[in-house]
C-alpha cells in the first residue's frame, strides 16, 4: 500500500493558515490570520500571489467553479467575492448579513451557504440573501449544501442539523463537545462529523451511526473524503490521519501545534493549512514526492518539536530497545528514554517508529502543582471579587494562553470579554517560560470593532459540562444517603457519557425527593434542562424546593436552571415567561444575610435570569414582563449589583433593554447607574450605548 509523503511546503503566510481549497491540480487557495487570501499556482514550483487582503483574520474559503470566484469570510463579518485570476484591491461583491465571524463557507455553483459565530447559517443566491437558518444555540462551525434545497450544519451546541430550505427537519446528536467540521459521503448516503471530543462520526441521514473513528488525541478540526473513498482528518494533536474501513492506515505528524484545515486536490493529494503559517502538500505519487533534502528538513522539524510532558505519562517511559519491536497500531505514541537521557516521543507509522519530538517540562519539575486531578506548570490565584476567595487558574507553559484563558472563564462562568485580560495576566506571570508558542498566541477571536451591547436579545445560560464533578458528588453523598447500588452508579456514569436525559432525570428526582443534600440533583437538571424535548415532571419540585433563601447553593443552582430553561428552544420560553411563574421567580431576586461566601454565585445567577427576562421583553415587546423586570431592578438591582461586577454588568444590560422598550424608564436607570462603582471599560461601553438609545 502506498503512503503519503511530503510533496511541497508552501511558505508565504505570516500567521496561521485557517482554510485551504484546492480546485485544480495546479491551484491551491489559502486563507490566513495574516488577513490575506493567497492563490498558489504550480509551474514546476508553487508560486503565491495575493488574491485579497481583508481588514481582519480570514477563516473560511469556498470556490465557485461556475464563475471562477473565490469566496472568503472571517473576522470582518463579511463574505468577500473575488476572481480567482485577478488581484483586485476591492472584491467583486460583498455579502453582508452576519453579525460575527464568518467561519464556514460552501458553494455548489448556484448557491452559497455561510456559517457564523452569530449562531446562524445563511444561504445566498445571485449574491442576495435567500434563507437564514436559525436553530443552533451556539456558533455554526461548518456548513454543506446537499442540493434540492437541503443543507447540513454543525455547531458548538454539539449538534448537527439537517434543513429543508429554512426549516430545520432533523437534529443529530452524539458528539460530547463542539462539532467542528462536516464532510459528505459519496452518493449522498450520509455525512461525517468531527468534534472537540476527539472523535469522528460517520452517520446516515436517518441518524444511524455507521462508524466512529477514534485515534486523535485532541480536537479534530477538519475532515475530507479523498477521490478513492479514504477519509482524512486533522486536528489539534498536530496530525493528519488517513482512515479506511474504520481504521487509521497512516498518521502524518506535522511540525506545528494545530492542523486547522485540509483539502484534496483532484488527483488525491492532500493539502493542509496549519498554525505555523505553512501550506503543505502530501502525495502518494512518487513522481510528485519532495526531494530527499526537503523530506529530511521536514522530518527534522518534526523531531525537534518540544512536547509538553503534561501530555504523556512519563512513568511509562520505555527503554530504547522498545523501538526494535513493532507498534500495536498506526499512530501509537510511546516515550523512550534515549541513551543521552532525553525523553523522546516516537510514533508508529508507515511500519516503523518515527521520532516526533522531545518531551520537556514547561518549567522545572519542582514547579509542578496539582489541581483538579492534574499536574500543571502554574496554578495562579486570581482575585475577581473583593472579599471573595480567589479562583484557581491552571496553566501549562506549552499551551496557547488563549485556550487556557477561555477554559478558565468557561469553568468559572465569567464573560469572554475578559479573555485578553487573562492572557495578559498569564504573560506577565510566566515571562521567559514558553514552548512552541510563536504564532499560536494570536487570539483568533479578537474583533477590532465593538458591537452594540443593547438591545440584547440573546438568552444566557450556565451550560458548562461538569458531569465528572457531578458524578463525584453523587458518589460521595451516596455513601451516606445509600440510594444507589454500585451497579446503579455505573449506569449513572454511563448516562452522563451517552447523554441519556431520561435516566438522568430519574436520578435527579430520586435525589430531590430523598436526599438531605439535594444539590447534585439540581446540578444534573441544570446540565440537561436546555435540551430535553418536553418539560420534566420534576420541574414543579425544583421550583418548590429551590426558590427559597434557606440554602444559597440550592438557590443559585435553581436560578441557573431557570436561565437554562430559556435556552430550551422547544418549550422553555413559553413556560418560563408565564406571568404567574415570572412573578414567583422575580420575587426571589434578593441577597439574604445567609448568602455569605456564595454571594458572587448567587448574584450572577439572579442577574442572568433578570437579563433573560429583559431580553424576552425586548424581543417580543412584552409590557407585562418589562414591568415585572423594572420593578425588580428598581427594588433589588443595586443590592445584587454590589456583590459582583459581572452581576452588575448583566443588570446594566437588562436596564438597557428596558430603556429600549420604554424610554420613560431612563430616569430610573440613571439612579441605578449612579450606584455602580465599577470602573471597567465594559460599563462605560454599555452606558454609552444606553445613552444613545
Amino acid at each position: 500500500m502506498s503512503v503519503f509523503k511530503l510533496s511541497a511546503t508552501l511558505n508565504a503566510h505570516s500567521a496561521d493558515v485557517r482554510a485551504v481549497v484546492a480546485p485544480f491540480n495546479d491551484t491551491i487557495i489559502s486563507a490566513s490570520r495574516d488577513k490575506t487570501v493567497k492563490v498558489w499556482t504550480k509551474d514546476g514550483f508553487w508560486n503565491p500571489r495575493d488574491n485579497f487582503v481583508s481588514n481582519g483574520y480570514v477563516n473560511s474559503l469556498a470556490y465557485d467553479e461556475k464563475t471562477t470566484s473565490v469566496l472568503s469570510g472571517g473576522q470582518d463579518k463579511l463574505i468577500n467575492v473575488t476572481d480567482l485570476y485577478t488581484s483586485d484591491v476591492d472584491p467583486k461583491f460583498v455579502l453582508i448579513g452576519h453579525e460575527s465571524n464568518v467561519c464556514a463557507l460552501d458553494c455548489d455553483g448556484k448557491e452559497v451557504i455561510s456559517g457564523s459565530w452569530d449562531t446562524t447559517a445563511k444561504v445566498w443566491e445571485n449574491n442576495l440573501l435567500k434563507y437564514t437558518l436559525e436553530g443552533h444555540s451556539a456558533s455554526v462551525w461548518d456548513v454543506k449544501i446537499l442540493g434540492n434545497g437541503r443543507y447540513l450544519t454543525c455547531s458548538a451546541d454539539k449538534t448537527v442539523k439537517l434543513w429543508s430550505k429554512d426549516k430545520e427537519i432533523r437534529t443529530f446528536v452524539g458528539h460530547l463537545d463542539v462539532v467542528r467540521s462536516l464532510a459528505l459521503l459519496p452518493d449522498g448516503v450520509g455525512f461525517i462529523s468531527t468534534s472537540n471530543d476527539g472523535t469522528i462520526r460517520v452517520c446516515d441521514f436517518d441518524g444511524k451511526l455507521v462508524q466512529e473513528l477514534v485515534g486523535h488525541e485532541s480536537f479534530v478540526y477538519d475532515v475530507i473524503v479523498l477521490p478513492n473513498g479514504d477519509i482524512v482528518s486533522a486536528g489539534e494533536d498536530r496530525t493528519i490521519r488517513v482512515w479506511r474501513e474504520g481504521k487509521a492506515i497512516q498518521v502524518i505528524t506535522l511540525p506545528c501545534v494545530s492542523v486547522w484545515s485540509i483539502a484534496s486536490l483532484p488527483n488525491g493529494d492532500i493539502v493542509s493549512g496549519s498554525s505555523d503559517g505553512m501550506v503543505r502538500v502530501f502525495t502518494r505519487d512518487p513522481e510528485r514526492t519532495a526531494t530527499i533534502d526537503e523530506i529530511k528538513e521536514f522530518n527534522e522539524a518534526v523531531e525537534s518539536m518540544a512536547l509538553n510532558a503534561q501530555s504523556f505519562d512519563e512513568s511509562k517511559t520505555q527503554p530504547p530497545e522498545t523501538l526494535q519491536r513493532p507498534g500495536k497500531k498506526e499512530g501509537q505514541v510511546i516515550v523512550v528514554k534515549s541513551p543521552t537521557g532525553i525523553n523522546e516521543a516516537h510514533q508508529w507509522s508507515e511500519g516503523k517508529w518515527n521520532k516526533i519530538g522531545e518531551v520537556v517540562s514547561g518549567g522545572t519539575s519542582d514547579q509542578k502543582q496539582e489541581f483538579d486531578g492534574k499536574t500543571w506548570d502554574f496554578v495562579f490565584d486570581v482575585d475577581v471579587q473583593e472579599g471573595a476567595p480567589p479562583l484557581k487558574l491552571p496553566y501549562n507553559a506549552s499551551e496557547n494562553p488563549y485556550v487556557a484563558a477561555q477554559r478558565f472563564l468557561e469553568k468559572n462562568e465569567l464573560p469572554m470579554s475578559f479573555t485578553d485580560q487573562v492572557v495578559d495576566f498569564i504573560a506577565k506571570n510566566t515571562q521567559g517560560v514558553t514552548i512552541n508558542q510563536a504564532s499560536d498566541t494570536v487570539n483568533p477571536y479578537a474583533d477590532v470593532r465593538r458591537a452594540k451591547l443593547v438591545p440584547h436579545t440573546d438568552y444566557l445560560g450556565f451550560t458548562s459540562n461538569n458531569s465528572d464533578a457531578i458524578l463525584k458528588g453523587v458518589k460521595k453523598f451516596n455513601e451516606t444517603e445509600k440510594s444507589f447500588t454500585d451497579d446503579e452508579l455505573k449506569l449513572i456514569e454511563n448516562a452522563f457519557q451517552t447523554q441519556d436525559t431520561e435516566y438522568l432525570f430519574k436520578v435527579a428526582t430520586t435525589i430531590l425527593t430523598n436526599w438531605t443534600n439535594a444539590l447534585p440533583g439540581f446540578d444534573i437538571i441544570r446540565l440537561i434542562i436546555s435540551t430535553v424535548p418536553a418539560p420534566p415532571e420534576v420541574l414543579g419540585d425544583v421550583f418548590d424546593k429551590g426558590l427559597t433563601p434557606n440554602s444559597p447553593p440550592i438557590l443559585f443552582m435553581t436560578f441557573r436552571i431557570i436561565s437554562n430553561i430559556f435556552l430550551n428552544t422547544t418549550w422553555g420560553v413559553p413556560i418560563i415567561t408565564d406571568t404567574g411563574i415570572t412573578t414567583r421567580i422575580l420575587n426571589q431576586v434578593a441577597l439574604t444575610d445567609g448568602t455569605g461566601k456564595h454571594a458572587v454565585n448567587v448574584a450572577n445567577a439572579l442577574a442572568t435570569v433578570v437579563l433573560n427576562y429583559s431580553a424576552y421583553a425586548c424581543k417580543y415587546k412584552s409590557s407585562k414582563i418589562a414591568d415585572l423586570v423594572a420593578n425588580t431592578l428598581k427594588t433589588k438591582g443595586l443590592e445584587v449589583a454590589q456583590a459582583s461586577s459581572e452581576a452588575a454588568y448583566r443588570l446594566s444590560v437588562a436596564w438597557g433593554n428596558l430603556v429600549y422598550v420604554d424610554g420613560g424608564l431612563r430616569a430610573e436607570f440613571e439612579q441605578f447607574k449612579k450606584g455602580i462603582k465599577y470602573n471597567e471599560q465594559r460599563f462605560k461601553d454599555v452606558f454609552e450605548d444606553i445613552a444613545a438609545l
